[in-house]
C-alpha cells in the first residue's frame, strides 16, 4: 500500500518523458519532491483531445458522493483485482483515468511508532513503470498500489 511517493525530477525531464508541451506556469511552480503525502497538490497526466496534458490535482480520490474533500486522504490505493467492482473506484476507473508520474514510493517496516521508511525506486530509470497484472505491457493509467 502506497501512502507517500516521490517525483524528484526536473520539470524539463518530466515533460520530455511524457511528450507534454512546455507550460510556463507549471514550470514556475513545479519543484522536485521527495515526500508527496495524501491531499498534497500534485501533477497528473491525462489525455485531452488525444494529446497528453499535465494538470494540477490533489493526491487522493474524492468520490462523487463525498460531501467534502476530507475523504481524499482515505481513497489512495485500489487493488487491481477489485478496482472494477468496488464502488469507491469503479466510476473513476472507467471514465476518469490518469497517469500519476512518480519515480519512487515509500513502504514502512516495523512496529508501532518505530516504523522506518524504505524508498523503493527503479535503480536506472527516471520514472516507475508499473505494469498491469495480466502482463500486457505498460498501461496508460493506474492507481498506485
Amino acid at each position: 500500500m502506497c501512502g507517500r511517493y516521490t517525483l524528484a525530477v526536473e520539470y524539463e525531464e518530466l515533460i520530455e518523458a511524457f511528450g507534454v508541451p512546455f507550460n510556463p506556469h507549471l514550470a514556475e511552480v513545479y519543484r522536485p519532491r521527495y515526500n508527496i503525502a495524501p491531499t498534497d497538490g500534485v501533477l497528473i497526466l491525462r489525455e485531452k483531445q488525444h494529446l497528453p496534458e499535465l494538470i494540477p490535482a490533489r493526491f487522493g480520490l474524492v468520490n462523487h458522493w463525498a460531501k467534502d474533500l476530507s475523504g481524499a486522504a482515505r481513497q489512495l490505493n485500489a487493488r487491481a483485482e477489485t478496482v472494477r467492482e468496488k464502488p469507491a473506484f469503479r466510476d473513476a476507473f472507467v471514465s476518469r483515468r490518469c497517469v500519476v508520474p512518480a519515480n519512487g514510493f515509500y513502504e514502512w517496516q516495523g512496529e508501532g511508532k518505530a516504523k522506518v521508511p524504505f524508498w523503493l525506486h527503479p535503480p536506472n530509470e527516471k520514472f516507475c513503470d508499473w505494469r498491469d497484472s495480466m502482463k500486457r505491457g505498460a498501461i496508460r493509467s493506474r492507481a498506485l498500489r
